[in-house]
């Protein structure tokens, strides 16, 4: 593939990865995991031979559309990681906040009275 700005030059960073069946190994493992605790799932409600058929139907509605997702971008999904990251639990929004102890008499910073 040529790019369209000659300039422009693919880095050997983003030509190392470690695809397994077409999938990223973070993502397959993770895609893995589900499947076989789908497929257990599925063998132990409704028996070997229906948890199999079905099983592999979750298999396939699982890895299919992971690999489609990641077919032309595998590292696509450190992308959708940080989208989907709520703000509100990430440590960039930490306020510190000025805490104090009452006590009989006096009231301590929390800084103070934790040093006793």
């Amino acid at each position: 593939m040529t790019p369209s700005n000659p300039k422009l030059k693919n880095t050997t960073v983003l030509d190392k990865h470690s695809l397994i069946l077409g999938l990223p190994v973070e993502i397959l493992a993770i895609t893995a995991l589900f499947s076989v605790f789908g497929v257990g799932l599925l063998i132990s409600l409704g028996g070997l031979f229906w948890g199999l058929i079905l099983g592999s139907l979750w298999i396939t509605l699982l890895f299919m559309p992971m690999r489609a997702l990641h077919k032309h971008d595998p590292q696509a999904w450190k992308v959708w990681i940080n989208t989907l990251q709520h703000a509100s639990l990430s440590p960039q929004t930490l306020i510190k906040k000025d805490i104090r102890i009452m006590q009989k008499h006096r009231v301590t910073p929390f800084t103070l009275w934790r040093k006793k």
